[in-house]
């Protein structure tokens, strides 16, 4: 599938924000798997990072699509909840942007230096998503 060009000005607000997403990944036994990172938005990829070792990069390093949901705090005028969804690729760079871990957290806690920061993990990674199409509800979807 294509990447898309341009993340629309609402989804990049929205993916460079305190809110979490639910990623979602795809078992060896074709279920999903879904866990929560922080995450951000350079140009039009949307990064993260995490511990190498997890089920979701395990995962990813078998089957690079990825989608990854972001609830808004607003609500459409109908009263349902905004949120996007992203349908990726992900690329695994296996070591980790400490750079990006300390803007992470600052946006999630507010503190580079943070105990959670993933910047002092030796087994940590980058994970970098080229966005092939964008859903859910909200401004991104028009």
């Amino acid at each position: 599938m294509a990447t898309l060009r341009v993340i629309p000005a609402p989804a990049q607000a929205l993916l460079g924000s305190d809110a979490l997403a639910h990623v979602v990944t795809r078992n060896a036994d074709g279920s999903p798997q879904v866990s929560v990172v922080w995450c951000g938005v350079r140009g039009d990829e949307v990064v993260f990072c995490t511990e190498g070792d997890t089920v979701k990069i395990r995962n990813l390093r078998r089957d690079p699509r990825i989608v990854l949901s972001i609830e808004d705090e607003a609500r459409n005028l109908a009263g349902a909840q905004q949120h996007l969804v992203v349908h990726g690729t992900a690329t695994i760079a296996d070591t980790v942007d400490a750079t990006l871990c300390d803007e992470l957290c600052r946006t999630y806690v507010g503190n580079a230096d943070h105990p959670t920061n993933l910047k002092h993990s030796p087994t940590a990674v980058t994970v970098t998503v080229a966005v092939e199409r964008l859903a859910g509800n909200g401004p991104w979807t028009g």
